[in-house]
């Protein structure tokens, strides 16, 4: 059975009380203002996405990243807020939810692209995406993953969530089928931690939320205020593969952003950093064969 065969199969038998795809898209309002923790976590995730494209990069084997997704600094309470905003929805319904990076074998690149494609016009972007053999929709997490294992096995919490985890929203699962109808290219989820990195495939995903009994075992349905309290999905880390085992930590920051309001957003920065990709594993996930 082809991918997006397989794909369209696993939509169908999504719980409805989880989410309900024959119901329209709810187009969302522009927020009136951002605060500091919102731009807090998109630095954290822009870390995250350079991290794991530098890695990557440097696996110089036969594969190449691109950048994909949206990079756009705006916030809201910022000229052009709105219009981008709502630029970005009309995305939304008519491609679907772009992910961060691309990965192309080395014969289809095309060295004008510079790694990045994210102002190419639709029209030129429809013959290029199709090329990729992979699109990862990159997450970050401010946890260490083995000082959490540890904290949790002593602690013996009850009643609470014991795994840290891939973070999917809700809302986004509709918008990511809709990008993978339109160019049929195999999604990833990769959620960046400050030691390790994991991925899972948007297949296994739907795998797992379609199966009931791994409900409050594999997976949580939550609303945080990390993901501006939206409906997340939470899916345990080891139903993944680790594709880094170490990074060095990122320098940090304080930074200021005045609004045309005056007033300020106190924020955190990060540059830098390494790791170094599990080449074994990543050709696992890409379904390739590594070299000996």
């Amino acid at each position: 059975m082809r991918y997006l065969e397989r794909i369209e199969q696993l939509i169908g038998s999504l719980p409805k009380d989880i989410i309900d795809l024959t119901q329209k898209r709810k187009r969302a309002n522009p927020p009136t203002q951002a605060f500091s923790q919102f731009v807090i976590n998109r630095e954290q995730g822009d870390w995250a996405e350079d991290l794991l494209f530098r890695a990557t990069q440097e696996v110089d084997w036969s594969i190449i990243p691109v950048r994909y997704g949206k990079s756009d600094k705006i916030i809201a309470g910022e000229p052009g807020f709105k219009q981008f905003y709502n630029k970005y929805q009309d995305e939304l319904d008519e491609l679907g939810k772009r992910p961060d990076l691309l990965i192309f074998r080395k014969d289809d690149y095309d060295d004008k692209w510079n790694h990045d494609i994210t102002s190419l016009d639709t029209e030129l972007l429809d013959t290029i995406i199709p090329k990729a053999i992979a699109a990862f929709e990159i997450r970050s997490s401010a946890f260490l993953v083995e000082e959490y294992q540890k904290y949790v096995e002593s602690e013996k919490r009850k009643g609470k969530r014991q795994f840290l985890s891939f973070t999917p929203k809700v809302e986004d699962i509709y918008v990511i089928y809709k990008w993978i109808k339109r160019y049929g290219v195999p999604h990833f989820y990769v959620q960046v931690f400050f030691d390790k990195v994991y991925c899972i495939s948007f297949e296994d995903i739907l795998k797992i939320i379609s199966d009931n009994e791994a409900r409050n075992k594999t997976f949580t349905v939550e609303r945080n205020a990390k993901n501006q309290f939206k409906s997340t999905i939470h899916i345990d880390i080891g139903s993944g593969v680790c594709l880094a085992e170490k990074i060095e930590l990122p320098e940090h920051k304080s930074e200021v952003k005045k609004l045309i309001s005056g007033r300020l957003l106190f924020y955190v920065t990060f540059r830098g950093g390494y790791t170094q990709i599990d080449l074994t594993n990543l050709m696992k996930v890409l379904d390739l064969e590594a070299p000996l």
